[in-house]
């Protein structure tokens, strides 16, 4: 059933898909099913236009009752109607994967990893494959068949993307030459990876795009699957990749959806939970506050432990060296500090390099505060215990890998051929600082800041820029591009403030003790960055109008040399994001043995 969002749907309002629970319009431009005799999986006779949310419903009905939605009645099912004309006058946001244009009904390539390397179907994240393939991506191929050529070639928007299938998959076999390091890639149980895809936000979010905060799950994921680097003979590989999506659990798939749940539902985000019971056309809401059922975190804890079962029941290779040639990745925002105990011996990949051994969650998200622990009916010894006796990050066996920044994001920067523009900001910070948050959000350090500028008028005498959006206007790349010093600095855990900063040549000013940046074990940090221990906060000002002219045009040059390895590009490029974590895993493959 619809539900929550979708309630017009239940009072007759509109067309239910009981598959994905969305909502769709009635009427000339809505959905027509498929028959009710039809098989599964039968597309319907026309999709129709999707409603997708309360703020895409109508607030009232057809008779002015009040309904649960925000629009009025009249934008969406009135003579000009979003739900009843081709032109309407209004038009909502697009939110299934596959649908785009004005009115949310042209079709649009969908997302799954790989594209389905050309021998299958997207469905909302799950590749349904063409007869004689099999795996995640349809990238395998059934013993004595003949190889298909790939439907990727037939969509030229694509090959910029994923290229033509992956090498992996070519005939003749590759050649030993191939460059290490040689992943395998698990195709996990579709609980931990694909479905996940499935149940999420109704906003094509948890795809590898600048809209999604936690990109890199996808993003890895596929740059592996359509990588030389990945070989489809575990007994040659030097590590295994475990693609789970733990971070979609407990956002957008906690919120929007009603399952899965590790191993028992988990607390939900909203301030309340409203039962729709439409008796007749008029709607009766009733409400009631969320059970406490523990941390979000404790979803994602219990999924990567069920993960962990389901590979050493399936495969042999993690008995085989302990874990230690297996690759996780954690892209939450307290990186892998919750990752269970019994995978610490494996290569952690991650947003957030905390090192501390004895270490308490510092979110202000109190949802995600992960050594807040919890007893359940199908827990009662709490998880927590499964946690304990690690460091969110080893810097001898673990890396702080660069989050996703789409092109758009980093448009101005003089280090993508556009003029150079005269670095005339001392200093430069847009996002949250704190004004709504608990005190122990970044752990006080963007707070302070702000504080300290605010109060002495530095925008006004150094040209030093903190705040928020009504604090500092202007083009957000453009700024940065002007900025000589950028702070980075953390937020509920990792905030991807390096990124900005090095990919437009911005020195950033690291102020995060205790915590790695992206590369810092990879590359020489102090060559084109600042590190200040956080007690030099309040002699900020002083320290960076110290910095001598040399020095900054030092570290400007550097930064001109390793920038490219901040940022992702769209196929496995040479020192690229991508080829600089290859790389290191490559120096890695005597100390997993």
């Amino acid at each position: 059933m619809c539900v929550l969002f979708s309630w017009l749907c239940v009072a007759g309002e509109g067309v239910c898909d009981d598959d994905t629970a969305i909502c769709y319009c009635d009427g000339p431009m809505g959905r027509v099913p498929a028959p009710p005799d039809a098989p599964p999986g039968t597309p319907p006779i026309r999709v129709g236009r999707p409603l997708i949310t309360m703020h895409h419903a109508p607030k009232t009905t057809w008779n002015g009752s009040w309904a649960f939605g925000e629009v009025p009645y009249d934008n969406v099912y009135g003579p000009q109607g979003y739900c009843n004309v081709t032109d309407p006058i209004w038009v909502p946001g697009c939110g299934m994967d596959g649908w785009g244009g004005r009115t949310c009904d042209q079709p649009v390539e969908a997302f799954c990893p790989g594209a389905c390397s050309g021998h299958g179907q997207c469905y909302l994240g799950w590749c349904i494959c063409d007869a004689g393939y099999y795996g995640h991506d349809c990238a395998r191929r059934r013993a004595g068949l003949s190889p298909l050529p790939s439907g990727i070639r037939q969509k030229r928007w694509l090959e910029g993307v994923v290229g033509s299938e992956p090498p992996a998959a070519m005939e003749p076999p590759p050649r030993a030459e191939r460059r290490r390091p040689l992943i395998y890639v698990y195709d996990l149980e579709p609980l931990y990876q694909s479905k996940l895809l499935q149940y999420r936000w109704p906003d094509n979010g948890t795809q590898w795009t600048d809209v999604w905060v936690y990109a890199a799950d996808t993003l890895l994921h596929e740059s592996l699957l359509i990588s030389e680097h990945r070989t489809f003979d575990p007994e040659e590989a030097d590590f295994f990749y475990v693609p789970h999506y733990a971070s979609c659990l407990p956002f957008p798939i906690g919120v929007w959806a009603d399952a899965p749940w590790f191993p028992e539902p988990g607390a939900r985000a909203h301030h309340h939970l409203c039962e729709v019971l439409p008796a007749t056309r008029v709607i009766t809401v009733t409400c009631r506050l969320p059970v406490n059922r523990g941390p979000r975190v404790k979803q994602m804890v219990n999924m990567v432990r069920d993960t962990l079962d389901w590979i050493n029941s399936t495969f042999p290779y993690w008995r085989r060296r302990g874990g230690r040639d297996h690759i996780w990745l954690f892209t939450h925002d307290e990186g892998a500090c919750w990752a269970p105990t019994a995978i610490n011996a494996s290569i952690w990949l991650t947003h957030w390099g905390r090192t501390e051994l004895n270490h308490t969650s510092n979110t202000a998200f109190l949802a995600d505060k992960y050594d807040s622990d919890f007893a359940g009916p199908l827990q009662p010894e709490g998880f927590v215990k499964y946690i304990k006796g690690h460091p969110c990050f080893n810097p001898e066996k673990d890396l702080v890998i660069p989050a996703f920044k789409a092109p758009s994001h980093y448009h101005a920067s003089p280090l993508q051929g556009n003029p150079a523009r005269e670095r005339d900001l001392l200093f430069f910070f847009r996002g949250d600082v704190g004004k709504n948050r608990l005190p122990n959000y970044s752990r006080g350090v963007r707070q302070q800041i702000y504080k300290m500028a605010k109060e002495g008028g530095w925008a006004e005498k150094y040209r030093f820029y903190i705040g928020d959006g009504s604090d500092v206007e202007g083009d957000y790349s453009e700024m940065l591009s002007r900025a000589i010093f950028c702070l980075v600095a953390p937020g509920d855990g990792w905030s991807a403030r390096m990124e900005d900063a090095v990919l437009h040549g911005c020195i950033p000013v690291v102020i995060a003790d205790g915590v790695e940046a992206v590369f810092e074990n990879v590359l020489e940090l102090d060559a084109f960055a600042l590190r200040l221990p956080q007690e030099a906060v309040p002699r900020l000002l002083d320290v960076l109008r110290a910095v001598p002219q040399r020095a900054i045009r030092s570290k400007q040059a550097h930064l001109g040399r390793v920038w490219q390895r901040y940022r992702w590009a769209s196929l496995p490029k040479l020192d690229d994001a991508f080829a600089t974590i290859m790389q290191w895993l490559h120096s890695r493959i005597p100390h997993t043995r």
